[in-house]
């Protein structure tokens, strides 16, 4: 919302190799509202002068914006915001963030962009190899039946390696396991499922 051409392009580059699951849709102020998810905003459009939160846009308001002071991020909170979001994240993190604000939850991530510090130790991988597989599949969209063709396994195989991953990673639904995948960049597919919901930024040029 309220950007310039510059970012919307940007922005819709940024997140084509998850298009799968998000869709930045460019909206005109003179133009009719698009349905969508969410509304991503630069916080300093909500400033004095400036209506606090567009009637045309029934959705989810995000900050989305460079300045992640606490002050910041307070001010967009405090307005109604339900979620804030650095400008500084990388895709996939975006991506996880905003999925997450779409699924209900109020989020704010406001990283700057500086390095975070190291783990202790690094974390061993829960699943499998065959688990692995078959979980990025379920991240691509595919349903058991392709998955179980894709794999030379048979339906009740697929659906004990579901179980099982599911079990490790402490998931208990086909969309938490996406979700996780994403996070641990298991995302493989670029092509958009008719079975995968997905979740539309609007923004305006």
């Amino acid at each position: 919302m309220e950007e310039s051409e510059l970012v919307v392009h940007g922005l819709r580059a940024m997140l084509e190799p998850h298009s799968a699951l998000i869709t930045v849709v460019a909206h005109r102020a003179d133009g009719p509202a698009p349905l969508c998810d969410l509304t991503l905003y630069e916080p300093h459009r909500r400033t004095a002068g400036v209506r606090p939160a567009p009637q045309r846009f029934p959705t989810r308001m995000v900050a989305f914006g460079w300045d992640c002071s606490p002050e910041a991020v307070s001010t967009e909170m405090s307005r109604g915001a339900a979620g804030f979001v650095s400008k500084w994240l990388p895709a996939r993190r975006l991506v996880w963030n905003l999925l997450q604000v779409a699924d209900g939850r109020v989020v704010v991530d406001a990283w700057t962009g500086q390095a975070e510090a190291e783990k202790v130790a690094a974390e061993k991988w829960p699943l499998t190899q065959r688990e692995t597989e078959v979980l990025s599949m379920i991240a691509a969209g595919k349903a058991n039946r392709d998955i179980a063709e894709e794999t030379n396994l048979s339906i009740n195989s697929v659906k004990s390696y579901i179980r099982g991953a599911y079990s490790k990673i402490e998931v208990t639904s086909r969309s938490q396991a996406v979700l996780w995948a994403i996070q641990h960049g298991l995302l493989m597919s670029h092509e958009p499922e008719q079975s995968r919901a997905r979740v539309s930024a609007p923004a305006t040029r």
